[in-house]
């Protein structure tokens, strides 16, 4: 008996070995891809401002909020009023959809679709009602920002300005 309970002893701390090292390569695995899930997430990280102007061409005016896109704006477009309507930030993970209100029952959606080269590539939705009524794509240069033009509204159109930034 005694021999059969030495033997039980020892396979009892055999074991019990094994499984605090497993427990400890289990906690290590997990650190890791911890780890690796948290730098791609950050590295997917992308910020993205949208300004929603709304443009005429009545009385020349420029938005004290639109200074430092008053030139791009009168050189590329032919208005003579740019008035800022809203400025929404937003923080997103790739293929996530950010979502901005616009007048008249409408909605933007921008969806980061991956970053190549030092460009932020973009799927635009303008929905009014819930249904969608045009989409495009851009790529943006990390840093940047580009405006486009979008339905018509009180007597002038919205504009869109958009910049990307990602880490």
């Amino acid at each position: 008996m005694a021999i059969y309970f030495k033997q039980t002893a020892t396979f009892r701390q055999s074991a019990n070995r094994h499984k605090k090292i497993l427990s400890a390569l289990f906690s290590m695995v997990f650190i890791i891809l911890l780890s690796v899930i948290s730098h791609e997430a950050e590295a997917a990280a992308i910020t993205s401002t949208v300004r929603v102007i709304h443009a005429t061409s009545d009385t020349p005016f420029m938005d004290p909020g639109l200074k430092d896109l008053g030139h791009e704006l009168q050189s590329v477009f032919k208005y003579t009023s740019y008035r800022l309507i809203s400025s929404r930030t937003l923080a997103m993970a790739e293929g996530s959809t950010g979502r901005v209100s616009l007048p008249g029952d409408r909605s933007l959606e921008l969806i980061p679709k991956g970053v190549e080269n030092n460009r932020i590539r973009f799927s635009i939705r303008i929905l009014k009602n819930d249904k969608q009524v045009f989409t495009t794509e851009i790529q943006l240069r990390n840093n940047s920002t580009i405006t486009i033009g979008g339905p018509d509204f009180k007597n002038g159109y919205l504009l869109f300005n958009i910049s990307g930034k990602t880490k």
